[in-house]
């Protein structure tokens, strides 16, 4: 990425702020930055953050993100883990929730610097002032998309004006105290911002967020916010751009590791390309990753067995995981995407072909699924209902459990459970139940948070914790 020098003394200011006023951007006393190379300088330092994971909590995953999240899924089981170290592998998301709770306050700090950038860079008509705003608009989309699906209950269309959101602010103020408006608004904010990024076609790849990155998450927040037609049209837009990997080129890129020069094939987006493979990345791979086997049921999925390019990529003989923990953004997803959404529309004959179009490259000598052959289940481990809350049809559960299959150790399924009816379960382990309640698929707002803006409410079932 193109490198700028960091005004120091001009950001202090802002990237040192107490934790109660993580929202407050006015000037007071403080140097402002004046010229485009100012402001850009601002967003690379976050661009930098992404490349490298220097910042512990980004809008987007790091390798122990995608471990920890697994673990908090059905996709791993740990009832049957072999040891009790759980720095990096928790029973469950109960465990952790104490260091999640951070993760609000540390996005908004994103939000800020953009909202700097986009308030007051003025237009110079130079190509770094374009590629600047791009950056800043995929920058605000993208984390706030993140906050949606962390800190709000999953979007339901019939209650989207009830369902609370997060605090939308399009520039900060000190006085300001945003209340959490709802989950519609959420939505339809990051959409504007993810179009606007994608409609100024910043292609420069020297950046993280390119328009290509905008637009593969612009589908993502259109998916979750359940809008399919639009959905299946920008996911299809991303694919045609991104085409499928298969092979050895689908070998490779699953087990790629940085520092890359260029993303492998179908990768769309990575958030850590540049930092070294260090001791830490290399033990959460190759240690910590094994500590718990594949739960059974997603085993079972693996229905073609040696002849599923996955089945002897993913896990070894004993199940345990021999997948690397990259923080992709892929085409497969996008495919994903478009069946599912034509699944929720009743077009099965689409459904089936992208649901086709991504199992016949990753199967060999494989014979396309028909509505005849598909197995007849109408469940995808926990998931029991889809996202509509509908009872899985076997259309469904075949494209959910690809995806559960596709994605693993991507830190998908997490999202995938809460996305699909926040299924209720319990793990045991050394005669300790451990409980997933639906309400802890959403976190909580710290105290500070709430102590420093009375007109933010926290989320339902942690009011008495």
């Amino acid at each position: 990425m193109k490198k700028y020098i960091v005004y120091i003394m001009l950001l202090t200011g802002w990237c040192c702020m107490s934790c109660d006023s993580y929202l407050e951007t006015k000037d007071y006393g403080q140097v402002s930055p004046e010229t485009t190379e100012d402001y850009a300088s601002l967003i690379n330092m976050w661009m930098e953050h992404i490349e490298t994971k220097t910042s512990k909590n980004p809008p987007t995953y790091m390798y122990q993100d995608v471990l920890r999240m697994e673990c908090f899924s059905d996709n791993l089981n740990a009832s049957l883990s072999t040891t009790t170290q759980k720095t990096y592998m928790p029973m469950y998301v109960g465990e952790y929730m104490g260091s999640l709770i951070y993760r609000f306050e540390a996005q908004y700090k994103f939000i800020r610097d953009a909202n700097i950038v986009l308030d007051n860079m003025k237009d110079d008509g130079s190509e770094l002032w374009d590629k600047t705003v791009a950056v800043a608009y995929a920058l605000r989309g993208i984390t706030y998309f993140t906050l949606l699906r962390e800190f709000c209950e999953p979007y339901d269309a019939g209650r989207a004006t009830e369902i609370m959101g997060v605090p939308i602010v399009d520039h900060f103020d000190m006085e300001a105290a945003p209340d959490r408006g709802n989950i519609q608004e959420t939505v339809d904010f990051v959409v504007s911002d993810l179009k606007k990024a994608v409609s100024m076609n910043m292609t420069d790849k020297t950046y993280p967020l390119t328009s290509d990155v905008a637009e593969a998450f612009l589908a993502r927040a259109y998916f979750w916010g359940q809008e399919w037609n639009n959905a299946i049209e920008t996911a299809k837009s991303v694919l045609d751009k991104y085409p499928l990997a298969e092979g050895e080129e689908y070998k490779n890129m699953i087990q790629s590791k940085p520092k890359f020069t260029e993303l492998p094939a179908e990768v769309i987006f990575s958030s850590y390309t540049q930092g070294s493979s260090t001791g830490t990345f290399e033990n959460c791979y190759s240690k910590y990753s094994q500590y718990r086997p594949l739960d059974l049921k997603l085993i079972t999925q693996f229905r073609e067995k040696e002849r599923d390019i996955r089945y002897n990529l993913f896990f070894n003989k004993e199940y345990l995981n021999t997948k690397r923990l990259n923080g992709f953004v892929r085409s497969s997803e996008m495919c994903l995407i478009i069946a599912e959404s034509y699944a929720h529309l009743g077009d099965e004959i689409n459904a089936l072909h992208y649901l086709n179009m991504l199992r016949e490259k990753r199967i060999r000598d494989y014979e396309p699924l028909t509505m005849n052959t598909l197995p007849q289940e109408n469940e995808c481990g926990l998931i029991t209902v889809d996202a509509e809350g509908k009872p899985l049809t076997p259309l469904m559960a075949a494209i959910l459990n690809e995806r559960r299959k596709e994605l693993y150790m991507e830190a998908d399924r997490w999202l995938e459970l809460k996305r699909n009816g926040r299924p209720e379960f319990w793990v045991g382990y050394n005669g300790i139940k451990y409980e997933t309640k639906k309400y802890l698929y959403t976190y909580p707002l710290r105290n500070n948070d709430l102590i420093a803006n009375p007109d933010l409410e926290q989320n339902e079932g942690y009011d008495e914790l």
